[in-house]
């Protein structure tokens, strides 16, 4: 199973795509499941921190790989903008 998947994703990044999806889908499930108890503070970090992240992901897949690693860029795009809006989204439920 694992061979077909790298073979599915070897036209977006090839192994690093897989592992930065495992870590955004993994990223994602803990901010979902802590959101209630983090304080809205460090919400605001989370954002700053999921840019700080994606945004350099993505210049250096594309600098590097080009039209090949064009997945990780886009994934590390994607996963920037979910992260900020779910913060955003538990920020205005708080001032509610």
């Amino acid at each position: 199973m694992l061979e077909s998947l790298r073979t599915w994703a070897a036209p977006y990044g090839g192994d690093a795509f897989l592992y930065l999806t495992v870590l955004a889908v993994a990223s994602y499930a803990a901010l979902l499941y802590f959101k209630a108890s983090v304080p809205t503070a460090r919400l605001r970090r989370f954002i700053r921190l999921a840019a700080l992240v994606a945004l350099p992901f993505s210049v250096l897949a594309m600098e590097t790989g080009g039209g090949q690693n064009l997945g990780i860029a886009i994934l590390s795009l994607v996963w920037c903008v979910i992260i900020g809006i779910t913060c955003k989204n538990e920020m205005s439920r708080r001032s509610e």
